[in-house]
């Protein structure tokens, strides 16, 4: 009975935060996240799918769980219900930074204090990042007004999905891009 109230109170909190509209798409996200998790290995070592997936396991990598399942279902997204688009993937994109930004911080922080990472935290701080990036979202779309031209827009998430490319097949020698298995 007490877990019922936990799981209640927080789907009443996260109802506070994300627009109803976003939740089935953050939860697409989480599903998409976690099965990115497995498919370059599933895929035999894809060279398309490592762009996209975990490589190995650098925190780096793990971001692409992220980033790229928010970048997958904001464009279902757009396509179901046609908001503006620039406004849209503005927003969006900064919510994924956002979700990309929380991982770092709760992942080094957690470490940091105990000295090692656990599966079971790991797994929550995605969870975690994926609902703050549609939060973030939310408060973005009632909040931020400023306009921001489509080249601009677009060029974001393309900058960063190029970073994403690049760093995997060129990682730089610091801890954000080291394999925890090697």
């Amino acid at each position: 009975m007490h877990i019922k109230n936990i799981i209640k109170a927080c789907g009443i909190h996260l109802r506070k935060y994300i627009a109803p509209r976003d939740m089935p798409y953050a939860l697409a996200a989480i599903l998409l996240g976690f099965l990115n998790h497995f498919l370059y290995q599933l895929s035999g070592g894809s060279a398309f799918i490592a762009l996209i997936c975990p490589i190995n396991e650098s925190v780096w990598e793990h971001l692409k769980l992220l980033f790229f399942p928010i970048l997958f279902v904001s464009a279902a997204q757009y396509l179901r219900y046609r908001p503006e688009a620039v406004r849209f993937f503005y927003h969006r994109f900064l919510a994924a930074i956002c979700a990309v930004g929380a991982t770092i911080v709760v992942f080094y922080t957690y470490t940091g204090m105990i000295g090692r990472n656990f599966l079971v935290m790991d797994i929550l701080t995605f969870v975690f990042s994926i609902f703050s990036a549609f939060a973030a979202d939310a408060y973005f779309c009632r909040r931020c007004t400023r306009r921001t031209s489509q080249a601009a827009t677009f060029s974001l998430w393309i900058l960063v999905s190029l970073c994403y490319f690049v760093f995997t097949c060129f990682p730089p020698d610091i801890p954000l891009f080291f394999s925890a298995q090697g």
